[in-house]
């Protein structure tokens, strides 16, 4: 009997020590630092804004000598300022026509001028531009960053008629979706050609946010 209560005791002597030396088992719930109260910092979305006529020239005059990219300014109610690709210059210059037609050309088409930016941070931008399209055949723009490829911006934002548009937000999609550039913080250039005849644009807004910008011209930061 005494030998079987000192076997007992033993047992329970070394569990109690298995107990007290043993670690923890890791569990799921993450403790915020003690000097961190307010949990993790918000990062604010980036929204670089351009004038479409505040431009640097690259190639701004057709075969003729005439402007192919001029800067208009007209009266909405209030002053506005913008850049114009004045309709048929494409056509009326003999562009595209022929074995050497360079509709369709963008880093040979007349109407290229370049935007110098700076991207505050590594992220995705996506391209917005405020514009209002001449008709169904004056609807889109060329645009590439930096050494990238050429992208058609056309849709038919803001239309009226076929013949009719207002002001309107155009967003850079590919394959229906917004189409992301993966930037280092640091100088960049964003790349404007013609595509067609007419269009008026207003501003560039460059953004992480994918989301399309809505209403009136956005403020400058």
């Amino acid at each position: 009997m005494a030998r079987g209560l000192i076997a007992v005791g033993v047992i329970a002597a070394i569990v109690a020590v298995l107990v007290l030396t043993s670690k923890p088992q890791a569990t799921s719930e993450v403790k915020k630092p003690e000097n961190d109260p307010k949990g993790p910092a918000v990062i604010a979305p980036v929204k670089i804004v351009l004038e479409c006529e505040e431009f640097t020239p690259i190639e701004t005059k057709g075969p003729d000598g005439r402007e192919v990219l001029v800067v208009r300014t007209q009266s909405e109610g209030k002053t506005i300022s913008f850049l114009e690709m004045p309709e048929k210059w494409i056509e009326e210059c003999g562009l595209d026509k022929g074995d050497d037609a360079l509709k369709g050309k963008p880093d040979l088409l007349p109407g290229r001028a370049s935007y110098t930016f700076e991207a505050p941070r590594n992220d995705t931008f996506y391209i917005n531009l405020r514009a209002k399209w001449a008709d169904n055949c004056g609807d889109s723009v060329y645009v590439k960053i930096d050494d990238g490829e050429w992208y058609s911006l056309e849709d038919s934002n803001g239309m009226i008629s076929e013949k009719n548009y207002r002001w309107a937000w155009h967003q850079l999609m590919v394959g229906g979706k917004p189409k992301g550039f993966e930037l280092k913080q640091g100088k960049h250039t964003l790349y404007l050609g013609t595509r067609e005849d007419g269009p008026c644009l207003d501003q560039w807004v460059i953004t992480t946010e994918a989301s399309m910008p809505v209403g009136e011209a956005a403020k400058k930061n």
